[in-house]
């Protein structure tokens, strides 16, 4: 790991998504925005969260400290958000994310440990953008009633969950 990756866009994408949140949930409560502009600070979190490898990638301009600082900025600013919301959202929803959010840092300490690899997948990202989605649905619900929003969370915690094992059997029994 250089201290030059710091300086790389990808990373400062990532810190500044870090830093923005921090700012944001430290100085800010969910009530004193409007559902629609709430909808939309979550929609630049999800964002964000993809950019920063898309960045890497297409520019190659993957690093170390990257690969590291990704994943983990990721998660801290998700379960922060989370906690944030917790005015809005349910909080068996909130700890069924945790609880997962928990498997994923068992899955990341392994992979740390053995200097295994793994792939994000496809449905991994899916399961994402769909629990982005039933959030801002819940921040939607607080103006307006959105029926059955509660049968589509149990629906998405049931992927993301799956999606967490597969990576976690995969990673365990088939080497990434």
């Amino acid at each position: 790991m250089s201290p030059k990756d710091i300086f790389l866009l990808p990373n400062i994408i990532t810190l500044s998504r870090f830093f923005l949140a921090i700012f944001l949930f430290n100085n800010y409560v969910p009530e004193n925005f409007d559902a629609i502009v709430l909808v939309v600070i979550i929609a630049v979190i999800g964002l964000s969260d993809s950019l920063d490898g898309i960045v890497a990638r297409r520019y190659n301009l993957v690093s170390k400290l990257g690969v590291v600082l990704d994943p983990l900025t990721d998660r801290v600013v998700f379960i922060i958000l989370l906690f944030w919301l917790s005015s809005i959202i349910p909080q068996n929803f909130i700890y069924a994310v945790l609880i997962r959010e928990v498997l994923v840092l068992i899955g990341s300490i392994y992979v740390l440990i053995t200097g295994s690899k793994i792939e994000v997948s496809k449905k991994g990202k899916f399961a994402t953008v769909a629990l982005f989605v039933v959030i801002c649905l819940f921040v939607l619900n607080s103006v307006f009633y959105i029926p059955l929003l509660i049968q589509l969370a149990v629906l998405v915690i049931i992927f993301y969950f799956y999606v967490a094992i597969e990576y976690l059997y995969n990673l365990i029994y088939k080497g990434g």
